[in-house]
């Protein structure tokens, strides 16, 4: 795992390339009780020639006894308190210290999470002052107690993702972060699939032709 940024990471450039290369850039956070590696083995699945830096969440995190040992975000679901805000500013500072390090066309980023890596994608990918291509939510939700600039950048591309049987974050909180959305009119892209709290190839499928879309 990298320790050159603000945030522990781990890279992943599948097609191959130097850390010179100039590649437009994915960065995808995982969820609570995971680390920067859990997500890592997406990005061969999907890559169309893109860097891909998978950052790890500052706090560590074991629900219970016996339980894989993680890190995570935020305290609660929702965030509880002000528990957002240190990884908040820590994944501001990680895209800009990234974008100073590995070179990336301009605006050719994509913010990405799952869970509540799909939270900070849409809860960072607000307050940014880089240009985003797109903002990527699989099995997440928007925090409204502290929405970002949302109609500043409602150009901004969006995908959100979610199961219907998700047990651990209800599609419920899907439909709702949709609703925020368009009320400050923004219209995702916006999939439901029948699956829990997880991925899988037919949501993959989603993500990938959004992110050739959105980096072509």
């Amino acid at each position: 795992m990298r320790t050159d940024l603000p945030l522990k990471y781990v890279l992943s450039v599948p097609g191959g390339g130097s850390n010179t290369d100039e590649l437009p850039l994915v960065v995808c956070m995982h969820g609570r009780g995971a680390d920067a590696n859990d997500l890592a083995d997406l990005a061969p699945l999907i890559d169309d020639g893109w860097r891909w830096l998978f950052p790890n969440a500052p706090k560590p995190f074991e629900a219970y006894p016996g339980m894989t040992f993680g890190y995570t975000w935020f305290d609660g679901w929702p965030p509880r308190g002000n528990s957002i805000a240190e990884s908040r500013r820590l994944i501001l500072d990680f895209l800009d210290a990234a974008l100073q390090r590995y070179p990336t066309p301009k605006g050719k980023i994509i913010l990405s999470g799952f869970s509540q890596g799909g939270l900070m994608a849409l809860d960072t990918g607000y307050r940014t002052q880089q240009q985003l291509a797109g903002i990527v939510s699989m099995s997440g939700a928007i925090y409204e107690d502290e929405l970002g600039d949302l109609e500043a950048h409602r150009d901004i591309p969006v995908l959100v993702i979610h199961g219907t049987a998700d047990e651990m974050i209800p599609v419920l909180a899907a439909r709702r972060t949709r609703l925020v959305l368009q009320n400050h009119g923004i219209d995702p892209d916006y999939h439901e699939f029948p699956m829990g709290h997880q991925v899988s190839q037919e949501s993959m499928e989603a993500v990938g032709r959004f992110l050739r879309k959105s980096l072509k």
